[in-house]
């Protein structure tokens, strides 16, 4: 039975509530600025054109028209303005106007040159040339903006989803359990919402930590880090969040189809108050989001067929977003979000009869055949009345204070803490510990609480000249959690393997052995444990405390029109300590980073990075087994590709090498099961490479043809032993060899559209169903159909229809994986839903 998700900590909301209300009386815009360095010139003759006239328009209605002049060497620098697109018509005499939009880079200047032909008829032109190829970018970067989220089915199915949306990205891999694996690596990933760090979430959570719903930009960095960006460097998600518009709207949607599912949402966006100045921005600028949403096949299932066993989930999402602008220097921002679920742990029914030979299912760790089972009289998890839920809370607040101390210096401080939980229960059928069936297909009844707190403060000075954006920051995390474990074991062979993770977690007993002194062993290889006469499974107790701390410094150098260079240097500290009487982590490292951008022509631009990374373990995975789990070091080498292919039009190729000493990887807990109950381990080296092909074509927000496609292939490979002695296998679970994304759309401009997204996986190590055997591939179709926002000429209505998995492929993903057990696709998904702005 799944319970309801609205009776989880009934004092959290009305904080939320009564926080928001004190904000509202008193709260700032992104803190993710960069500039733009404009030079006007006559395309007759290229002579500078002085006293041109140039406004910009921000994407994102949020802000107000950034107007500024060009000096006699026709060139301008526009004062800090946030990095997103920029739509900029530029005007001068006796030449025609443009219209161009214009990518702003982060903590740099963004070099633009202007082209005007002298003038015919008064007319403006409109290129229709974004500047996709950015100069001044040193880093590897896949961008999605609000056109291209709303263009493509990125998050068909579920719009609450961001690993979704992360698997369009190049060289991110889909994985089942919410998992998306960055360039050869587990998880590592980092995300910074308007430029805060944020502390990380419990890794095998059901919901999620944001919506995509309430992003405005959606960066998405692999390589190339400048020494500002750390903690998780597999990747790292750089999300602008969705600000309040200066024409407010409220907008709500409905959607409900197949497996039951059901999907609401409310936005409301708007600002307020006097303005600061005639032309500036409001004083009050306010956005929320609500969205809800229920299905009876949540997560991926252990079986192709009756996907819905105890699958049902439900999961709820609130952000809002608060500006304020407090002066003509100081500006507020205050992020509260808060995103709890309730999933239910999906019981095993049965495999079809290929797989008889490799196990249906049945028994521990689903190993035995239908017919070995019923010879046994076991059944199935779901015939056996196996009840499992897992529920998720996450929810953060991050304050910020921007002042602009003068025209080239600016200050950012923030504090932010997160509150995550993960909790699994049960309401099993009871098994007395004294008279365990031998097997079974329910392997333990679990009750396993984990929750983590954390506390941060960071801040950074930045100091712009003509050529150079110098910055300095920190950043000090204090973590501190608590986690218990009890599994009651539901079997003899469950209590066996239960004994061999980790004694501490089984009842008092005695490992078995023959007459000749040798080890009693079961069908897994686990030596037989008897439990005392009166003995009780315990509960272990793990208390853990410690900090992640960072400083750094950095120079994004602009060289030239053609070349820029970032570079500096960072300092990472990680400490943490246990009561399971494992020593204390207490490290650091210095990196140094080196970031290189050259412009070959005016549409090609080669990039070249050495980064030294440092990442700190993921948080609360249960690493109570072997020794503690050290920081990850890595030396990774980028090279990269892009070129400007036509309007709108860009292509790009890159390598990465990772030479990683001590990866950290996530596991099951107890082998064979699949509760979500997870240890991080640690691998004592592995290599890792990779090359990945991409192609946009970005979509105008006015209409017509927009596409994408890419290429990635990643090779993961560990060497050496683990952190409790152990051999690592030949690959990574999660390794995959060819992973291709393609999305293709066409609107009109009333604003109807059909959308396709196709994603193709070689698939993953752990799909492998017999030792030596083949990889199982997958391939998942979607189709979006929209009307537009006219929808029976009714102003802001809308309807979509959506088919995930438009094939019904129902391929194995994960078949007995070490971190997530046997899954299979979901099945097709139709969605219906309608959509009313007003």
């Amino acid at each position: 039975m799944l319970p309801s998700i609205y009776t989880r900590r009934p004092g959290l909301l009305p904080g939320v509530a009564f926080a928001t209300t004190v904000v509202l009386t008193a709260a700032a815009h992104a803190q993710v600025v960069g500039r733009v360095r404009i030079v006007v010139r006559n395309a007759a003759d290229e002579k500078p054109i002085a006293a041109a006239r140039i406004v910009l328009k921000d994407s994102a209605g949020a802000r107000p028209d950034v107007v500024v002049t060009t000096n006699q060497a026709g060139e301008v620098t526009t004062s800090a303005i946030d990095a997103r697109v920029w739509q900029a018509t530029t005007e001068a005499e006796n030449v025609q106007a443009e219209t161009r939009e214009i990518t702003v880079s982060q903590d740099a200047i963004t070099d633009v040159e202007v082209l005007l032909e002298p003038l015919k008829e008064r007319v403006i032109r409109i290129t229709g040339q974004r500047q996709l190829v950015t100069p001044s970018q040193t880093q590897v970067t896949t961008r999605l903006d609000r056109t291209l989220l709303d263009r493509f089915p990125l998050t068909a199915g579920n719009p609450q989803s961001l690993p979704n949306l992360l698997r369009s990205v190049p060289g991110l891999a889909g994985d089942s359990a919410n998992q998306v694996h960055p360039r050869g690596e587990h998880s590592g990933t980092a995300i910074s919402i308007n430029g805060f760090y944020l502390p990380g979430v419990l890794q095998g959570r059901a919901g999620q930590v944001i919506s995509p719903s309430t992003l405005q930009e959606f960066d998405v960095l692999t390589g190339g880090y400048s020494p500002d960006r750390g903690g998780e460097t597999a990747a790292i998600l750089d999300l602008t969040l969705r600000s309040g518009t200066r024409e407010p709207f409220q907008r709500l949607d409905l959607q409900g189809g197949s497996f039951s599912t059901f999907h609401s949402e409310l936005t409301l966006s708007g600002q307020g108050g006097r303005r600061v100045t005639p032309t500036g921005p409001a004083r009050v600028g306010y956005f929320f989001n609500f969205s809800g949403r229920r299905t009876t096949n949540a997560l991926e299932p252990p079986q192709p067929d009756e996907q819905e066993a105890n699958n049902t989930g439900s999961s709820l999402a609130f952000l809002g977003n608060f500006d304020i602008q407090a002066g003509k220097k100081d500006q507020l921002n205050l992020i509260l979000n808060y995103t709890p679920a309730v999933t239910g742990v999906a019981n095993r029914t049965g495999l079809p009869g290929r797989f008889a030979g490799v196990g249906q299912g049945f028994g521990y760790g689903g190993e035995l055949s239908r017919a070995d089972a019923a010879a046994a009289g076991i059944l199935s998890q779901e015939a056996a009345g196996q009840d499992i839920t897992q529920r998720d809370t996450n929810y953060f607040g991050v304050l910020t204070w921007k002042r602009q101390v003068s025209e080239r210096l600016s200050s950012v401080l923030s504090l932010g803490g997160v509150n995550s939980a993960l909790d699994i229960r049960n309401s099993n059928p009871a098994v007395a510990l004294g008279a365990l069936p031998t097997d079974s297909s329910i392997e333990f009844n679990p009750t396993i609480l984990r929750g983590y707190r954390q506390i941060q403060p960071q801040g950074s000075l930045t100091y712009a000249s003509r050529r150079h954006t110098f910055k300095a920051g920190f950043v000090y995390t204090n973590q501190s959690g608590d986690e218990s474990y009890h599994l009651n074991p539901a079997s003899q062979i469950a209590l066996n393997a239960l004994a061999a993770t980790d004694p501490r977690l089984a009842p008092a007993g005695t490992f078995q052995v023959d007459a000749g002194g040798n080890p009693v062993l079961d069908r897994r290889g686990n030596q037989v444990f008897l439990a005392a006469p009166g003995a009780v499974t315990p509960t272990l107790r793990v208390r853990r405390n410690g900090y992640y701390a960072a400083a750094y410094l950095q120079d994004t150098w602009n060289v030239s029109r053609r070349f820029t260079a970032n570079y500096g240097i960072r300092a990472d500290f990680y400490r943490q300590s246990q009561n399971l009487g494992q020593p204390e982590v207490d490290t650091g490292a210095i990196s140094p980073r080196v970031n290189l951008s050259y412009l070959l022509d005016p549409r090609t631009v080669a990039r070249f990075s050495y980064n030294r990374l440092f990442t700190q373990p993921p948080l609360a995975q249960g690493a109570i087994l072997g020794n503690a789990i050290p920081p990850q070091l890595a030396n990774q080498f980028d090279l990269s590709l892009e070129r400007q292919v036509g309007p709108r039009q860009v292509l790009k190729a890159a390598y990465y090498n990772k030479d990683v000493r001590n990866q950290t990887d996530t596991g099951l807990l107890v082998e064979g099961t699949q509760l979500g109950v997870f240890s991080t381990v640690s691998l004592q080296r592995a290599t890792l490479f990779g090359f990945e092909i991409s192609y946009l074509m970005a979509p105008r927000p006015t209409g017509g043809w927009g596409a994408f496609a890419n290429w990635s292939y990643a090779k993961a490979r560990p060497g050496g032993v683990t952190n409790t002695g152990d051999a690592v296998e030949e690959f990574n679970d999660h390794d995959q060899r060819h992973t291709v994304n393609f999305g293709l759309s066409y609107a009109l401009r009333s604003g109807a559209s059909a959308q396709l997204g196709l994603a193709y996986g070689s698939g993953v190590f752990s799909s492998v169903l017999t030792e030596g055997g083949a990889r199982n591939a997958r391939a998942q179709l979607n189709l979006t159909l929209a009307s537009g926002p006219n929808l029976l000429g009714k102003k802001g209505l809308g309807a979509n229809l959506v088919i995930e998995n438009l094939a019904d492929d129902r391929s194995v993903i994960n078949f007995a994986s070490p971190f997530s057990g046997t899954r299979f696709q979901q099945g097709r998904r139709v969605l219906f839903s309608l959509t009313g702005q007003f």
